[in-house]
C-alpha cells in the first residue's frame, strides 16, 4: 500500500484558544473546509451523490456503506486519512505562535493532496478553536513537506508532489528476531470487543486489531486482502505473556458540532511489554504502527511505538500497575 506523511507548518495571525490534543478540532475544521471548497452539488448528501467517488471530500470524508445507483450495497471502506496533531505546550495561543500538525494519506487518497492544502488554508483565513466567530484562531500556511521535500512553500506559492511514494507491506525480509518488545500507546487507543471498550491490552487483542486494520486498509487502498493465517495468528498470540504492563484509562473528550453534544474519546494510554515468540508478529506490528489502530484513527487515536525490550531473566510473572 502507498502511504506518506504530509507535515503542514502554520503560523496563527491571530490569537487561539485549542484543546490540549486538537485531533478532532482539526479533523472538523478541516472536513468543513474541504466540503466547502470541493463540493459542487451543494444540495446533495454524499450518499446519493453521483459525484462522490470522484469528489475529495466524499473520498476521504464519506467512507460510510451506502447504497450505489443501482441498488447495489456499498461496503463502509477506512478512512484513507489520519491526522496526526503535535499536543499543545498550551491552549491559549497568540499570533506568531506556531501551529504544527500531520496528515497521513493512504492509496488514493494522495492524489487529493492539492484539495487539502486549499482546505487547510481556507481553515487558516475561516480560524479553528473557540471564539472563531470573534476572529480567533486564524492561521496561514507557510510549508508542507513529506519525507524531506518541501510540496508547499508560501514564498512562491506552488505546489509539487513528492517525487516518490513510501511503500508500506507485510514483507518479513530484513525482520528482527525479538523475544520481548514495549508498546507505547503515544494516542489514546479504543478497542472494542463485544461492543465494549478494552480496559487492558492483552498480547492477542492487540493483534486482532492490527489484524483487522490490515485487511481492511490492503482491500481498500493496497493490493488487496492479504493472506495471513489469522487464526494461527491468534493461537500463538494467545501464549504470549504481558511482563510489565503501565497501562492506564486516559479520558479526552470532543464536541460535536453535528450532534451538538460532548463525545467520548477516552482510551488506553501508557505502556506494555510482551514476551515470548514474537518475531512472526513484527511485520504486522511494524506496519501498524505507522497506520494507527483501533476505533476513530482519523482523529489520529491508535497511535503505538514498538520497540525492542530486553528480555526478562525471570519467569512468566506479570507484574501489573493498575491506575
Amino acid at each position: 500500500m502507498q502511504i506518506q506523511e504530509y507535515r503542514f507548518h502554520c503560523r496563527f495571525t491571530s490569537p487561539a484558544r485549542l484543546p490540549g490534543y486538537p485531533g478532532s478540532t482539526l479533523r472538523g475544521a478541516l472536513g468543513w473546509a474541504l466540503k466547502k471548497t470541493c463540493c459542487v452539488l451543494r444540495n446533495k448528501e454524499c450518499q446519493d451523490c453521483l459525484l462522490r467517488d470522484q469528489c475529495a471530500y466524499g473520498w476521504l470524508f464519506a467512507t460510510e456503506a451506502y447504497t450505489g445507483s443501482k441498488g447495489q450495497r456499498v461496503n463502509a471502506r477506512p478512512h484513507p486519512l489520519v491526522i496526526r496533531p503535535e499536543p499543545a505546550a498550551k491552549m491559549e495561543l497568540q499570533a506568531g505562535d506556531p501551529l504544527r500538525f500531520s496528515m497521513l494519506l493512504f492509496g488514493r487518497g494522495n492524489d487529493y493532496l492539492p484539495h487539502l492544502v486549499h482546505a487547510v488554508r481556507h481553515m487558516g483565513r475561516s480560524g479553528i478553536g473557540q471564539g472563531r466567530g470573534q476572529g480567533m484562531g486564524r492561521f496561514a500556511v507557510q510549508q508542507v513537506t513529506a519525507g524531506g521535500e518541501t510540496c508547499f512553500s508560501s514564498s512562491d506559492d506552488i505546489l509539487k508532489r513528492p517525487s516518490v511514494l513510501r511503500e508500506l507491506s507485510l514483507d518479513p525480509a530484513g525482520t528482527a528476531r525479538a523475544g520481548a518488545i514495549r508498546c507505547t500507546l503515544l494516542t489514546p487507543l479504543r478497542l472494542k470487543r463485544g461492543n465494549r471498550l478494552q480496559l487492558d491490552l492483552p498480547f492477542a487483542e492487540l493483534i486482532r486489531a492490527c489484524l483487522r486494520r490490515v485487511s481492511a486498509l490492503e482491500a481498500a487502498y493496497g493490493s488487496g486482502e492479504p493472506e495471513l493465517d489469522y487464526a494461527g495468528l491468534i493461537e500463538e498470540a494467545e501464549k504470549i505473556r504481558i511482563t510489565n504492563s503501565e497501562v492506564r484509562w486516559q479520558e479526552l473528550f470532543r464536541w460535536s458540532n453535528r450532534q451538538r453534544k460532548t463525545i467520548s474519546l477516552a482510551g488506553l494510554a501508557g505502556t506494555c511489554v510482551y514476551a515470548g515468540g514474537l518475531t512472526p508478529f513484527l511485520p504486522l506490528l511494524t506496519y501498524c504502527q505507522e497506520v494507527h489502530i483501533g476505533k476513530q484513527t482519523i482523529f489520529g487515536l491508535g497511535r503505538m511505538a514498538i520497540l525492542p525490550e530486553k528480555e526478562p531473566e525471570t519467569g512468566p510473572e506479570e507484574k501489573k500497575t493498575i491506575r
